[in-house]
């Protein structure tokens, strides 16, 4: 049937008026997208973001007529071919072939989502190459595609940052991709990561750690928004479509992060930044990270550090501070986003804001940066941040990107 289609659309492509795109055209947001999906890939493309095939600034993945690109389903196989990669050709409009038959796009779906990959390059980072660089993405035949690079302290199991780049095009990226389970990886040994984050275990956990269970009760509550939520790091939005979104669901891309302030100014944020991007059409290197552990007073009033997973060691730092420096790489342009990680702190003092608020030289900023709940937020130049938070990423900063 699908040979007998292609033998169709060649004899109407003979008599057919010259269409506005000679080529193929897929809205990733109103055309069917195949699911489970596959990821998309420029044949002898490079091994990051820029070698997947990704929509542009409006949402439509737009390919030349015999354009090709590869269907990628690294750990499982293509529905209608039963491999797992082929070459798709460009027909038109949404139809595609492999090695001569006709598919529609939506019909190159894989038999189940791929999972990314971490992959361990024996690379080093921090101020005195005290932690592992891991690299997260997807396994691909004998190629690894890297999307984030996680800066990972396997002492206290905590991501001191992690990188990747925002496309010029992410507002025209997939919207509404269901999300997927999370994945704890290899580099959480012995501990289920899923259990740590459940509410009833963060009161249990707290109220050990404060001597007092009834102040794990109150501190974490079941039925509000102050509670630690997985805190992605990258989050599922910067990337274009939902198979890379995959990538982000590692707990190494998570830290625990109140929930008032994750769906409060953490997310005000990053929706900013998606629109700067959007609206200026650059590119953008970003590095999200953390400092330094919160406090709350215990049974006797002594301010004490919070961690997620306490059973004879203290696991998984709370972060004190969530940061985030946006960096443009052909200007040299940077700024500094941070975050106070803990709603129950009035006053923050000098060990919260860390150096000088710029805020008011970043006109796009929409966050309520003075709200308690939604959490404490401020800008900084970078070298004044970089002072106080050695371990972060060395970068040739010439000016504030505004």
């Amino acid at each position: 049937m699908a040979a007998l289609l292609l033998l169709a659309l060649l004899a109407m492509a003979g008599h057919a008026s010259p269409q506005p795109h000679a080529g193929c055209s897929v809205d990733v947001n109103k055309s069917k997208m195949p699911y489970p999906q596959p990821l998309l890939l420029k044949p002898g493309g490079s091994k990051d973001v820029h070698g997947f095939v990704t929509p542009d600034s409006s949402g439509k993945i737009l390919l030349r007529q015999n354009q090709q690109i590869i269907v990628a389903c690294p750990d499982n196989a293509l529905v209608v071919t039963k491999q797992p990669l082929a070459t798709a050709t460009c027909f038109s409009g949404t139809t595609f072939t492999i090695g001569g038959t006709a598919y529609n796009f939506s019909d190159l779906r894989c038999v189940s989502q791929p999972k990314p990959s971490e992959r361990n390059p024996a690379k080093t980072c921090g101020s005195r190459s005290q932690y592992q660089e891991i690299q997260l993405g997807f396994q691909v035949g004998p190629d690894f595609y890297t999307l984030i690079d996680a800066c990972f302290d396997v002492r206290s199991y905590s991501t001191v940052y992690d990188h990747f780049t925002m496309v010029r095009e992410i507002g025209g990226s997939q919207a509404g991709f269901p999300r997927p389970d999370w994945l704890n990886g290899t580099f959480f040994p012995n501990i289920d990561m899923d259990n740590q984050y459940r509410r009833t275990t963060q009161i249990d956990t707290v109220g050990k750690l404060l001597e007092d269970p009834n102040l794990g009760s109150r501190y974490i509550s079941l039925t509000t928004d102050y509670f630690l939520s997985k805190g992605h790091l990258t989050a599922k939005s910067d990337f274009s479509l939902g198979a890379q979104e995959y990538v982000t669901f590692f707990y190494m891309n998570a830290a625990p992060q109140w929930q008032t302030f994750n769906g409060g100014n953490w997310k005000t944020m990053e929706d900013n930044v998606h629109s700067y991007v959007a609206t200026n059409l650059v590119e953008l290197q970003i590095y999200t990270g953390t400092h330094g552990i919160t406090t709350l007073p215990n049974k006797r009033n002594a301010e004490t550090e919070l961690y997620l997973y306490t059973n004879g060691t203290n696991y998984i730092p709370v972060p004190k501070l969530f940061w985030k420096i946006l960096y443009r790489k052909d200007t040299k342009a940077a700024v500094v986003f941070l975050g106070v990680n803990n709603p129950y702190i009035k006053n923050p003092g000098s060990d919260y804001f860390i150096c000088k608020d710029v805020c008011t030289k970043i006109s796009w900023l929409t966050w309520k940066a003075n709200n308690q709940k939604m959490g404490y937020s401020y800008c900084c130049e970078y070298a004044d941040f970089k002072r106080v938070v050695v371990d972060a990423p060395n970068l040739t900063v010439n000016s504030l990107l505004t």
